[in-house]
């Protein structure tokens, strides 16, 4: 077991007024940066192989040591089809001017909602965009009634772990994953 992954574990609750109000909106409102739609499955492949390029997720970087990104795609988007969560939740980003920006996918465990897959193709990383990719994500989910959200991301993965600070997520717990180096 000579490969580590350290991921940290996020949670998002709906506020609550004092005194056992209602639900605050707790989400951060559309700033119009981004359009969500819904896509194929076959556009769901290619930003997925986009999306992998220069990822900073270590079980990402690992995967394409042996396999390609339209391989991983392939994993992934099956991974992601076969949760709890519905496919119709998922969505692609896209600039005001139609040019793809990411991807949003809401999932859910069996027991309670999450922050399936998100990212930010390549050439529109450093901008700010993955605060509204999460922010959609979060919005659905708290729209759906999910008064907790969880995600997860390793802890090499700054950008990601700032997105989830900003957007209100708390660190719940670290898990350190081991795995043993691939034969070869």
């Amino acid at each position: 077991m000579t490969r580590e992954i350290e991921r940290l574990r996020y949670e998002w609750t709906l506020p609550r007024l004092p005194l056992g109000g209602p639900p605050a909106a707790g989400t951060a409102a559309p700033t119009g940066r981004l359009v969500f739609r819904e896509g194929t499955d076959e556009e769901f492949l290619d930003v997925f192989a986009r999306i992998s390029r220069g990822s900073l997720d270590l079980a990402t970087r690992y995967e394409l040591e042996s396999r390609t990104e339209e391989e991983l795609a392939r994993e992934d988007f099956e991974f992601y089809r076969d949760c709890p969560g519905e496919r119709s939740w998922w969505r692609l980003a896209h600039l005001p001017d139609g040019t793809l920006a990411g991807v949003a996918v809401p999932s859910a465990t069996p027991y309670h909602r999450n922050v399936g897959y998100l990212g930010v193709v390549p050439e529109q990383r450093g901008r700010g965009l993955i605060d509204e990719v999460l922010a959609e994500i979060t919005r659905f989910h708290a729209s759906e009634g999910a008064g907790r959200v969880t995600a997860t991301t390793d802890t090499v993965n700054l950008p990601m772990a700032a997105a989830f600070d900003r957007a209100g997520y708390e660190v719940t717990g670290i898990r350190l994953v081991l795995e043993a180096p691939p034969a070869g």
